[in-house]
């Protein structure tokens, strides 16, 4: 199955949250290694603000994986 592009990834997460629905893509390792090593997912689909890291809904290495997460997580 294709993943979604941003803008469809955008749209879900404002259908599923409203407004306050927010998508964070994070690039690879490779590109960016200082990351840090506990951060494994580039893409974070979340229910509120950017800013805190407690409004974290799911996490995975595509926006598909990552909205899974955030059901399994309900």
């Amino acid at each position: 199955m294709k993943d979604m592009t941003q803008e469809q990834a955008r749209a879900e997460a404002l259908r599923r949250w409203g407004p306050s629905g927010t998508i964070t893509f994070r690039p690879s390792r490779t590109i960016k290694p200082e990351r840090g090593r506990l951060a494994r997912y580039c893409s974070i689909v979340s229910k509120g603000e950017r800013r805190h890291p407690y409004a974290i809904e799911g996490q995975g290495n595509t926006w598909r994986e990552a909205f899974e997460d955030a059901r399994a997580r309900c």
